[in-house]
C-alpha cells in the first residue's frame, strides 16, 4: 500500500508500540500504581518494558497533552499532581458540566443508552460485592461519560476529556477513602438514571449538580 510505503514499517510498529505503552502507563496512573508526583524516567521505563526510549517518549508526550503527566523543564516527567485550589476548580467545572449534561440528556435516552446505564449500575453492584474498588471506579467514570455522551452535545465529551485526568488523580470519583456502603453508591447512580427518565429537566440538572458537588457522594 502507498501509505505503508510512505510511513515505513518501522514507523507503524513504533506507533503501535507507543499506543501499548501509553495504555499501560495510563492504567498504572489510573489505579495509583504510579502515584501523583512520581517521576517517570524514560530510560527506566524503557528498560522495564524492554523497548527503546522513542515509543516511551511518544507515550509520555501524549499523556502530558491529556494532563495525566507533567513535564518540568530540565527535570523530566512526573505523574500529574494538583493543588487544593486546582482541585476546587476542577470540582466547580464538573458541577457545571454534569448539570448541563443532566439537563440535555433528560428524556433523551434511547433504548441502547438506557440499557448501557442499567448494565453499568448492575456491574457496580457486582464490583461492590467483590470489594473491587478499582473496577467500581472505572464503572463510575464510564457511567458519567455515558451520560455526557447522551446529552447529544458534541462538545461536552471533549470538555469531559479535558477534566477527567484531574478527577482521576484527585480521586474525585470512587474516592478510596470512602468508608460507606458501595452498594449505596451504586443505588445513587440508579437515582440519577431515574431522574433522566422522569422528564423533568430542572430536577435532573439539580440532582446531577448535587451529585457532582458531593451533596450526594460518588
Amino acid at each position: 500500500m502507498v501509505m505503508t510505503d510512505a510511513l515505513g514499517t518501522a514507523g507503524l510498529q513504533r506507533g503501535l508500540l507507543s499506543d501499548q505503552i501509553y495504555a499501560l502507563i495510563k492504567a498504572m496512573i489510573k489505579d495509583s500504581t504510579l502515584a501523583p508526583g512520581e517521576q517517570l524516567v524514560e530510560s527506566q521505563l524503557a528498560r522495564q518494558m524492554q523497548v527503546s526510549q522513542a515509543p516511551v517518549r511518544d507515550a509520555l508526550k501524549r499523556l502530558a497533552h491529556e494532563g495525566l503527566v507533567s513535564h518540568v523543564r530540565h527535570q523530566g516527567n512526573f505523574v500529574a499532581s494538583y493543588s487544593a485550589e486546582e482541585a476546587a476548580q476542577a470540582k466547580v467545572a464538573r458541577v457545571e458540566l454534569e448539570g448541563l449534561a443532566g439537563r440535555l440528556a433528560c428524556g433523551a435516552l434511547d433504548p441502547e443508552r438506557r440499557a448501557e446505564l442499567v448494565g453499568l449500575i448492575a456491574q457496580m453492584h457486582e464490583a461492590a460485592e467483590a470489594e473491587d474498588l478499582a473496577r467500581f471506579r472505572e464503572l463510575d467514570f464510564t457511567f458519567h461519560r455515558a451520560v455526557i455522551e447522551a446529552s447529544g452535545n458534541v462538545y461536552l465529551p471533549r470538555m469531559w476529556d479535558l477534566l477527567e485526568p484531574s478527577l482521576r488523580v484527585m480521586h474525585v470519583l470512587g474516592d478510596p477513602t470512602f468508608t460507606g456502603n458501595w452498594h449505596e453508591v451504586a443505588d445513587w447512580h440508579k437515582g440519577l438514571l431515574d431522574t433522566l427518565e422522569a422528564g423533568d429537566e430542572e430536577a435532573a440538572s439539580s440532582l446531577f449538580r448535587a451529585h457532582a458537588a458531593g451533596t450526594l457522594l460518588d
